[in-house]
């Protein structure tokens, strides 16, 4: 071959990992810097070196970015659709060639240069080893002794040790005598990681290309089992956990291996179900672009995107829960995901056809495992703490100033978040039925809210809660406040609570206590409160048509947000009253469209302090199960399948339980 610009550079690559768990390695390589107008030239070298055709080495386009078109072809396009404007005249690719039709390329890149043969354009085309791969496009190059150097955002998920967080910083070398070519990775300023790829340069000749071969004869097959080598013993020997991987969310992503066997009957399950609607307009975007349109394309309509051919079988496999573990992960998302699942509410009958048998084989498990997270005395501390305790930090991130955890009352439409909350707060201390010097019991008092409230008015409040974080807080927001003589708050289970007290309040506490629990729960209320008094509950509730179902059913909230958790029915609710208590309803007020705008303002200061929740160390799928937890509540209070109620209950002054 007769180059000007083409050559071989034989070197290798070392990889270093900084921080806690220190780990570097290093193994031969050697790469091709291809000037792209020299390809023709390519197919003349040797009989075992070809361009698009079957070769031991070979440069293919449908390597490289989304495997359509030529490779200048596929430059171009990537420089356009990233606002490159400046005019290229000549590409050169330093890439590893596809040896035996083997090929995995960590990293490629693209030189642009302009008519002057000044470098315009530097793409970093980066590849993981779950099929995906992700151009950088890098214009702003500052110059260094070396070469270049380009500062970009992380937007693309490589290692199973690091989640999508931080920067890139790229030291690209000139194509001279030899080539440096390093990516560093900073997260909050600090070099987490640092990779570089050195070489000395050849002729790209026959007998360079022969001499290569001899020394490095594996160089190309062994990149990935050397790669999965040094994760193993990341993972087994360092302990490093492992990031589970999310979709790609950029739209620059493309995924090189198209979806497997499973995923494509999925797929074609999901569709065929979907293709049921009747009442919605859905747009569909596939993993792969198309788009498929579902329902009464004459209504507006509800996009939804699936990045990854995985939420297919997701959604098969296990219904509405793995639609919750496909957001969680990144495999789909909407502009609009609240109006997507009232969709998908509203046409149950399609998403429960998509399930199929497979998602009606995973019930029993749910429901074992649910089973198991029962609320005894131990059970009920440790799901309480496994959500409570996820940080005062963590919840001051969505919850107004008071801290109040439950739904507000939007009794006025102007009203923010915080008046909301305290017109509920006002509610619950009215409905109780006491004043000044009356001692109220709190079963469930989070961070001190109501005990605030109620200690200002005059009344003693005692408090129990059993995570230690609330407690912690609630007791000294109460010192703090100069309340604590009238309050106490108890690290104690609501079941060992000893005295007699005027009034019972419990604000969105009886969730937690099972089916089973809420005999018990009206039973202990039963012996607290004195006769003639009042307890006042603030509670989810679940409609009684819904009730054996969700009975059967355990769903994505309690096995991801709520262990144990449970909503109890009306009937439900009266029935376990009937049977462990004398108490009798006076009132009854169900307000939950006032929770469905209580979700939407924690939304969006959740969204607004995302990157606070990420400097507090929590991974992009944690922040997406709680964006899909305030979605996927939202949704259910709308359809209105289920509702809050603030319900007064009365002990007679004179009381037989019914046993």
């Amino acid at each position: 071959m007769s180059s000007v610009n083409s050559r071989l550079y034989v070197g290798e690559l070392r990889h270093q990992r900084l921080g806690d768990a220190q780990h570097a390695f290093r193994y031969p390589m050697f790469v091709a810097a291809i000037d792209l107008a020299e390809l023709p030239a390519l197919a003349a070298m040797a009989p075992w070196v070809g361009h698009e055709r079957v070769a031991l080495l070979g440069l293919s386009a449908r390597d490289h970015f989304d495997g359509h078109g030529t490779l200048r072809e596929q430059f171009d396009r990537t420089c356009a659709a990233h606002g490159v404007t400046t005019p290229i005249a000549r590409v050169q690719l330093v890439t590893q060639l596809r040896f035996a039709g083997i090929l995995f390329n960590p990293v490629s890149y693209w030189y642009g240069f302009d008519a002057q043969g000044e470098l315009a354009v530097v793409i970093a085309e980066v590849n993981n080893t779950f099929g995906e791969r992700h151009p950088y496009v890098l214009t702003d190059l500052a110059p260094t002794p070396q070469g270049w150097r380009a500062v970009a955002p992380k937007r693309f998920f490589v290692s199973p040790f690091y989640d999508v967080q931080g920067e890139y910083e790229f030291d690209v070398s000139r194509l001279q005598d030899s080539l440096a070519l390093g990516i560093t990775v900073r997260r909050g300023g600090d070099v987490a990681f640092r990779a570089v790829l050195t070489g000395q340069a050849r002729p790209l000749t026959r007998g360079a290309i022969a001499r290569t071969l001899v020394q490095q004869p594996l160089s190309a097959a062994l990149t990935v089992p050397r790669i999965l080598w040094q994760a193993a013993r990341l993972h087994w020997q360092k302990r490093v956990p492992i990031v589970p991987k999310p979709a790609p969310a950029d739209p620059a992503t493309t995924r090189v291996a198209g979806p497997n066997a499973i995923q494509r009957i999925a797929a074609r399950l999901v569709l065929r179900a979907l293709a049921g609607i009747r009442h919605h307009h859905l747009l569909l975007t596939l993993p792969d672009g198309r788009e498929v349109a579902m329902g009464d394309i004459a209504l507006p309509a509800l996009r939804m995107r699936v990045r990854d051919p995985e939420c297919f079988v997701r959604l098969v496999s296990a219904g509405d829960i793995g639609l919750g573990e496909a957001f969680e992960h990144g495999e789909w998302d909407a502009p609009e995901p609240t109006e997507v699942l009232l969709m998908l509410a509203r046409e149950r009958a399609a998403i429960e056809r998509a399930a199929g048998p497979l998602a009606r084989m995973s019930r029993p498990i749910e429901r074992l495992q649910h089973a198991l997270r029962r609320n005894s005395l131990t059970g009920s501390r440790r799901n309480i703490r496994k959500h409570y305790d996820l940080g005062n930090e963590f919840f001051e991130l969505f919850l107004d100033p008071s801290m109040t955890y439950s739904s507000g009352r939007f009794t006025q439409p102007l009203f923010s978040l915080e008046e909301s909350q305290d017109a509920k707060l006002d509610a619950a201390l009215w409905r109780s039925g006491v004043g000044a010097g009356a001692h109220v019991a709190e079963i469930g008092c989070g961070w001190g809210s109501f005990a605030l409230k109620a200690a200002r008015a005059g009344v003693r409040v005692t408090g129990v809660t059993l995570s230690q974080q609330q407690h912690a807080l609630a007791t000294q927001r109460l010192a703090d406040a100069g309340l604590a003589p009238r309050t106490e708050i108890l690290l104690r289970d609501y079941r060992t609570l000893q005295g007699t007290y005027d009034a019972i309040v419990s604000i969105e506490m009886l969730e937690a206590v099972g089916h089973r629990g809420l005999g018990e729960f009206f039973a202990a209320c039963e012996r607290l409160v004195k006769p003639g008094g009042q307890v006042v509950i603030q509670v989810i509730t679940i409609a009684d048509q819904k009730y054996a179902e969700y009975m059967r059913r355990p769903d994505w909230i309690q096995k991801y947000i709520f262990p144990g958790g449970h909503l109890p029915s009306i009937g439900a609710m009266t029935e376990a009253m009937r049977r462990h208590s004398s108490f009798v309803i006076t009132q009854l007020e169900g307000f939950g469209m006032d929770y469905a705008r209580t979700l939407v303002e924690w939304r969006t200061r959740f969204e607004q302090r995302r990157e606070d929740a990420r400097a507090l160390g929590l991974d992009e799928a944690f922040l997406r199960r709680w964006a899909y937890y305030f979605h996927y509540c939202e949704a259910g209070f709308r359809t209105g399948e289920i509702d809050v109620v603030q319900m007064v209950l009365r002990r007679p002054v004179t009381a037989t339980p019914s046993a």
